[in-house]
């Protein structure tokens, strides 16, 4: 035995095995050859106990040793990071410089690895700093590591700094890079990262189209997004289950549904997330019914649906009021999932949107943990319903927790006031968010403010308002002011907001009759002509409008001027008695949101002069 070339045949031995005892056996025939004293054959034996997860006993042959030279030092760092031991790794590596051992591109790579997996922003910017010192700063695999690290601490300035100074930039720092924009929320900089390899001739995996597909998706870039599509295709890409879905879900989203069915149906396997994807996209871009279908079909071919199914299926049950549905799908998650944040804000979601506030309330008051998405959307669910004051109180219960109202809280606490025609507390609150919390008014919050001081009669404030943002005020802040200028005839300044509410070129036929009859009570019929020659040259035509109901688990839609319902005579003599008794008790109804038939709403005088233009 004494004979054996140690140790350059005990390391491939040791690599090997792939189990406990023959390691053991080797490790023992080590001690008694004396081989075990070569500080070589230590570092493979340690790297074989590591690699079946037996870090306890490497780390006993580590201590054991007389002398450790580097190799030892890595491959005990790089065992606890891949066994997810993160500090341990990091202790090692303190101990390790401690003693004066000179760490190389192995160590800081395993040692940034851990600081990544801590998320450990400081320490890792130490490690950073001593690569640097020790000439490490081009090295691609250490400087891959701190890509990482501040890719996954959210650092990406800090991310692009280090990845620009890369003298050799591979495929994993790129791949790096685009994940580490999305997951930060910047996917016109993934997008921009990708152009950039590709210039610069680089070739790319399923990974990184994976990560390009799901910037398109966050950006609508549909043209992108096939482009990437036809790159996988006429490369041979593999596109494994992972890229399918991506693909599935960026068609959904952008509401190509024709070409994401065309991809989930050729896909020769399928899981949730690939259903969810689908579901998804139909939810949210308003197909309930689609969408409340393919989670049937889902359970009929076997899946379970997981909590994004669910979510989008609540979804679909509010866009077109089942509650009766609703209620079936917050059983089956109480059933089989629990009420998390996600789940349960949706169901409180879904129940307001419903008509049905109180079972709202009652389910958030049951939540155990509420994040401050859960608080939002029961402050929104007030504010539909019109219950400012509610709103404000569960606000002021929300700021006596840990948890700081952000932009969303105050937008839905706005809207609340809005509903409900509290002015004074709006105007106190806006305040509140600009000087105490210190969160910039978005287009959403002045939009709530200049809709709640029109509203009122304030349209001067409002006015003044809208001439304080620091931003161009959008076609929402203009349509309120012009609302406001509409209900309490205020020409000079509501003139104004028709012709700023038109250059926004809006494809919502409500906003051209507001204009029309804004113009028309200010019996300003070039502007009326106006209005009515732009609808014409956009295509813009009224849409029929109809309402849905449920009634018994069963929707009852109303196409206006449709008599095709079975009850319709039925329903007719309950309105016009229902009619009656209104007008009995002086309600008189309105009809300024009302485009009114272009012959019949004005004089000859005015349709003559009209006509002329």
């Amino acid at each position: 035995m004494g004979l054996l070339p140690w140790p350059n045949r005990l390391r491939p031995l040791l690599l090997s095995c792939k189990h406990k005892p023959p390691i053991a056996q080797i490790h023992a025939v080590m001690i008694v050859t004396g081989a075990i004293t070569h500080a070589n054959s230590n570092a493979p034996l340690i790297a074989s106990y590591a690699s079946i997860g037996d870090t306890e006993t490497a780390r006993k042959v580590f201590d054991e040793m007389p002398q450790r030279n580097i190799h030892a030092w890595n491959v005990m760092i790089i065992a606890y990071s891949r066994q997810h031991c993160p500090s341990e790794a990091l202790s090692l590596y303190s101990r390790m410089i401690s003693e004066g051992v000179r760490p190389d591109s192995s160590t800081f790579t395993g040692a940034l690895k851990a600081c990544a997996g801590l998320l450990d922003l400081k320490t890792g910017e130490e490690v950073w700093s001593k690569a640097a010192s020790c000439g490490y700063e081009g090295d691609v695999f250490v400087a891959s590591s701190v890509l990482n690290l501040y890719a996954k601490c959210g650092k990406m300035d800090e991310a692009v700094a280090v990845f620009d100074k890369m003298p050799r930039r591979d495929l994993v720092c790129c791949t790096t890079m685009i994940t580490g924009f999305l997951q930060s929320g910047r996917p016109v900089e993934a997008v921009e990262v990708y152009r950039r390899m590709q210039n610069e001739g680089m070739e790319f995996d399923g990974i990184v189209m994976m990560g390009l597909v799901q910037a398109c998706a966050s950006l609508g870039d549909l043209r992108l997004g096939l482009s990437v599509h036809g790159y996988m295709i006429r490369r041979g890409i593999p596109m494994d289950v992972m890229v399918q879905t991506s693909l599935v879900d960026m068609y959904a989203k952008s509401g190509h549904f024709e070409l994401a069915s065309c991809v989930f149906n050729r896909m020769p396997y399928r899981n949730a997330v690939s259903w969810g994807a689908l579901i998804s996209g139909f939810a949210q871009n308003g197909y309930a019914g689609h969408a409340l279908e393919m989670i049937v079909e889902m359970q009929s071919c076997g899946f379970v649906p997981d909590s994004a199914s669910l979510v989008s299926s609540l979804l679909a049950c509010s866009q077109v009021g089942l509650l009766k549905l609703g209620k079936s799908i917050h059983g089956y998650i109480l059933k089989r999932l629990e009420i998390g944040q996600v789940c349960g804000t949706a169901v409180i979601d879904m129940y307001s949107k419903c008509g049905s506030l109180t079972y709202a309330r009652a389910l958030f008051d049951q939540m155990v943990s509420r994040d401050l998405i859960s608080w939002n959307a029961m402050i929104a669910s007030y504010g539909i319903h019109g219950c400012g004051e509610e709103a404000l109180a569960l606000f002021l219960q929300m700021t006596e927790t840990n948890l700081k109202p952000d932009h969303a809280t105050f937008a839905s606490l706005l809207s609340a006031f809005s509903h409900s025609g509290l002015v004074e507390e709006g105007v106190h609150w806006f305040d509140v968010m600009v000087t105490k919390y210190k969160i910039p008014p978005g287009e959403k919050h002045y939009a709530c403010m200049v809709d709640l001081l029109a509203r009122s009669g304030r349209v001067e404030e409002a006015s003044e308002l809208i001439a304080s943002m620091n931003t161009e005020p959008g076609l929402a802040v203009w349509v309120a002011l012009l609302a406001g200028c509409h209900n309490h005839r205020k020409l000079s300044i509501g003139e104004i907001a028709a012709k700023k509410v038109l250059e926004l070129n809006p494809d919502d036929l409500g906003v051209y009759a507001l204009v029309s009859n804004f113009y028309a009570m200010a019996r300003q019929w070039e502007g009326v002509a106006g209005t009515k020659k732009i609808m014409k040259q956009t295509g813009t035509k009224k849409v029929p409008g109809y309402s849905v109901v449920e009634v018994n688990g069963e929707l009852h839609a109303f196409l206006m001027e449709d008599k095709s319902h079975h009850h319709h005579e039925d329903i007719m003599l309950l309105l016009n008695k229902l009619y009656h008794d209104m007008r009995a008790i002086g309600y008189v109804p309105k009809s300024e949101a009302l485009l009114h038939n272009f012959e019949e709403a004005y004089s000859s005088e005015q349709r003559k002069f009209i006509k002329l233009l």
